[in-house]
């Protein structure tokens, strides 16, 4: 029961960056949660990989969460795009 909640809390942290995402990237449906999860799971892990290996000092925490959120905006963009594009295509 522990491994679900954790997976839980994991998964709605991506939801919630996604979401918060959503508000900067224009055009995106925030209903769209296929979207706001992947572009979070991929921010997340790209960004937080990112803030690793730039390993900001403790003073500046937020830093890397700052970081992580730009690489969720940028993901989402270029996902939205690329669905976009798919679309039109068809």
């Amino acid at each position: 029961m522990a491994l679900i909640w954790r997976i839980v809390s994991i998964v709605s942290v991506w939801l919630l960056f996604g979401l918060a995402a959503s508000f900067f990237v224009k055009n995106v449906d925030r209903r769209d949660y296929l979207l706001l999860i992947v572009s979070g799971l991929i921010g997340g892990v790209v960004g937080g990989g990112l803030g690793n290996i730039i390993n900001p000092p403790d003073n500046i925490w937020w830093l890397r969460q700052l970081i992580i959120f730009g690489v969720v905006i940028l993901t989402m963009h270029t996902l939205h795009n690329i669905f976009k594009w798919r679309k039109y295509k068809k």
